[in-house]
């Protein structure tokens, strides 16, 4: 890619071309942000670069490369601004600089979502807008099922900025990320259980009450830090941990149940990303073992997320089921309503219902993925007009005859 884009720059119409975002306005190659300084400073990335120039000297060896400081630039440029190209599926097939659309900010809470047509990209709003005002929209660069702090970590690796979206600062996000669930079975409450002491959430100075000191977060105790899931010993808290809602207290063996769970989870889907694969035993047992984790929990809501992916490689459509009921809200929780993930898992989930003839309940998912898809992908994308569409005329039929 890289290559492509020196070349285009050296030999075509790079820096002259003008990608429109409306009817006058457009970005050019050189109103990218190069991020040099947060470049030469990021010691992964200057050697990822080191190695790509080694490679282009060998690779481009008919074309005059240019100097170090200018290479850097085009460098940064393409890293920041690149947008991955995904399937019907989300997943990713590959990269590309779209100049028009580099101008979309991001958020966690997206009023906006980039989806591709094969290498075309479209950015469609999820929320009625006033006017097309494009310092406004917002789409997320990151995949957005992780605790805030993961997010923002994330983005500061990437793109070198700390996000202070609504997302991040809500509290009751906040809160449930590593949440346990009340013990009372009537009770929906999510309860907090130290952990590790894990940050959740990174604020700057102006997000603080009191301000801090040099832009340092400040944590519940009101210290300069991050908020975090604190990580003091079980004995001293058992007894100060119940529920904010109906007053349930949590016992010390309830305390540990909650934390070897977090701690399996976490090593076994460390494991899985390793691998980029999931597997079913693994998923089944890391669930087997979430009794104590709040159904919204983040690494529950991961779990599930590759449990039904396994399931559904393997064919195993009962458990597949059973996994998709529990999924749907987490998708709702971290994604949004209006979600490409959210309309595609209704779609597969609706396949599944059809194969095993439930097809009221099967219509019932293809019309939720229908009005979410619609507004995604609009209804002349492909996932929408050749894979929707018919398999939900078909559940339409055969649910009437």
């Amino acid at each position: 890619m890289l290559a492509k884009i020196i070349s285009l720059l050296t030999r075509g119409d790079g820096n002259s071309y003008r990608s429109f975002y409306s009817a006058t306005g457009f970005r050019m190659w050189k109103d990218l942000m190069s991020h040099y300084s947060d470049l030469k400073a990021d010691k992964k990335r200057m050697e990822h670069f080191s190695t790509l120039c080694v490679v282009l000297f060998e690779f481009l060896r008919d074309i005059s490369l240019p100097n170090t400081v200018e290479l850097m630039g085009i460098y940064g440029r393409m890293v920041i601004n690149s947008f991955t190209i995904l399937d019907t599926d989300m997943n990713s097939i590959g990269t590309g600089v779209y100049l028009a659309s580099s101008i979309v900010d991001h958020s966690c809470n997206p009023n906006a979502v980039a989806t591709f047509d094969g290498k075309t990209i479209n950015l469609r709003a999820l929320t009625d807008l006033p006017c097309l005002d494009w310092d406004q929209i917002r789409i997320s660069y990151i995949d957005l099922m992780y605790t805030p702090y993961e997010r923002q970590t994330d983005l500061l690796e990437n793109y070198y900025f700390l996000c202070q979206c609504e997302r991040c600062l809500d509290e009751t996000h906040i809160r449930t990320v590593h949440a346990a669930k009340c013990l009372n079975l009537e009770c929906k409450n999510t309860v907090n259980i130290p952990w590790k002491g894990y940050p959740l959430v990174r604020k700057d100075s102006k997000h603080e009450n009191g301000g801090s000191v040099n832009g340092d977060s400040v944590n519940r105790d009101g210290v300069n830090g991050d908020i975090v899931n604190g990580e003091n010993g079980v004995e001293d808290l058992a007894d100060d941990i119940r529920c904010d809602e109906c007053g349930t207290k949590f016992t010390e063996n309830r305390v540990k149940d909650f934390q070897r769970a977090m701690d399996i989870t976490e090593v076994h889907l460390k494991v899985m990303k390793d691998a980029a694969v999931a597997y079913v035993d693994i998923c089944q047992y890391c669930l087997s073992r979430q009794g104590a984790l709040h159904p919204l929990n983040v690494l529950r809501a991961q779990t599930l997320d590759h449990a039904f992916d396994a399931l559904v490689l393997v064919r195993l459509w009962e458990r597949a089921r059973d996994i998709a009921e529990l999924l749907l809200p987490c998708f709702r929780f971290y994604y949004g309503e209006r979600h490409p993930l959210l309309g595609i898992l209704h779609l597969k989930y609706g396949k599944i219902l059809l194969y095993q003839m439930d097809m009221p309940k099967a219509l019932e998912h293809f019309k939720s993925a229908e009005k979410i898809l619609k507004i995604t992908h609009g209804d002349k994308h492909p996932l929408y007009r050749e894979q929707l569409m018919p398999i939900m005329r078909q559940a339409m039929l055969e649910s009437s005859s």
